[in-house]
């Protein structure tokens, strides 16, 4: 048969309508495996990574393993997350260090005796040091000092914070215990606040903490500090380092949310794409490796970000 023009015409219109159906169908496509993908991850949430960091030092001579938990909150993995601990041990440890959140300031009985029971337990395993975070923080002093909304300090020990060191674990805050770990020299401490003087800050209050940070880095020890928030030493892109050898930080959760691809954070307290996500980076020749942690965010799974741990082997230079 004899195409007419009205065919003729109607060609490229059907010709775009298909290229339409094709475009519409993959987007579909793509969406449904973003969805299926995402779920698998959500899904996958119950199995722990390990991530792996080597830092060398000219102060190491022989070697410290590290591993780092930061951002419990209330996830359990495992009865009293004994999955957790068997991890852990696994990867056998020099040092276990907990940076901050690991229980929430609005913690029941139940859930305070759990977390004393976690720490039991990895003592076991190798000496424990933990530090404060922005939720458990206040759960370990008697009075907490803000200076303009600013918190710079804290006072005196709770009751709670004496059953968790009966455990044998240390917490450090504005504090630093000086080791021998496998003949190297290491100083460990912990630091909440700002290292750096902020607008809100007199005199006698950015002293106090200018003070302990000049105190600790006055060693020739391999300096290892647990601060949980990235920003006590990068904040609004400025960085304020220290004479310090590691940083270890939680707190971003990697933005909860994470892009299917790079393992990126999509949005933090950072902002959108941040850049202090988590994983490695130099400040100044201040080294920092912030952890993903282990929790999602109240009701936000963590989706593309699977809860980790992180595995920390400090080595001679070269």
């Amino acid at each position: 048969m004899k195409k007419t023009d009205t065919d003729l015409n109607n060609a490229p219109r059907r010709r775009k309508l298909r290229a339409g159906h094709i475009v519409l169908a993959a987007l579909a496509a793509a969406f449904l495996a973003l969805v299926v993908s995402a779920v698998v991850s959500i899904v996958g949430n119950r199995n722990i990574a390990v991530k792996n960091y080597t830092v060398e030092s000219e102060k190491i001579k022989n070697g410290v393993r590290l591993v780092l938990m930061s951002d419990l909150h209330r996830e359990e993995f495992g009865k009293d997350n004994q999955r957790l601990v068997d991890l852990v041990a696994a990867q056998e440890p020099d040092l276990i260090l907990l940076d901050g959140d690991m229980i929430n300031g609005d913690y029941t009985e139940e859930e305070g005796e759990a977390f004393r029971y976690l720490l039991e337990r990895l003592v076991k395993t190798a000496p424990v040091f933990f530090s404060q975070g922005n939720h458990d923080g206040l759960i370990y002093s008697e009075k907490a000092d803000y200076v303009g909304g600013v918190y710079v300090g804290s006072e005196g020990r709770s009751e709670f914070l004496d059953t968790l060191e009966s455990t044998g674990a240390v917490f450090l805050e504005y504090g630093y215990r000086d080791l021998e770990v496998n003949g190297d020299s290491v100083r460990i401490g912990g630091f909440y606040p700002y290292a750096w003087k902020v607008g809100a800050d007199s005199k006698k209050t950015w002293g106090r903490r200018r003070s302990f940070l000049e105190d600790f880095c006055g060693t020739d020890s391999f300096k290892l500090m647990l601060s949980h928030r990235p920003e006590t030493y990068v904040y609004e892109g400025n960085i304020h380092p220290w004479d310090i050898d590691l940083v270890l930080a939680g707190h971003t959760h990697n933005g909860v949310v994470a892009m299917p691809i790079f393992h990126r954070a999509i949005i933090t307290s950072e902002g959108l794409f941040p850049k202090y996500g988590c994983g490695e980076f130099d400040l100044g020749g201040m080294k920092m490796i912030i952890s993903a942690g282990l929790a999602g965010w109240h009701f936000i799974p963590r989706v593309f970000n699977p809860p980790e741990i992180d595995v920390i082997d400090l080595v001679p230079a070269g």
